[in-house]
């Protein structure tokens, strides 16, 4: 479960915790907002080197042939 929090200038962790985990003990995990929260920079970069090969591109129904063909083979 993830919970959004706000840490006050005094240190406080300010949460809404749900009253299901009330009165349990719980181990917090910390993570800095601006941390990025996937790869999309790395994906995205990846994916630039990829068109940049210029590769020879496929249909919908040659990969779904393709895809059969590399099956039955198995």
């Amino acid at each position: 479960m993830l919970l959004n929090a706000n840490i006050s200038e005094d240190g406080t962790l300010v949460a809404k915790i749900p009253p299901s985990l009330w009165g349990k003990k719980v181990i917090i995990s910390i993570t800095s907002e601006t941390q990025e929260e996937s790869n999309w920079e790395n994906i995205s970069n990846a994916l630039k080197k990829v068109d940049s090969l210029n590769l020879p591109s496929k249909s919908y129904d040659e990969i779904i042939t393709n895809l059969r063909a590399f099956r039955e083979t198995e």
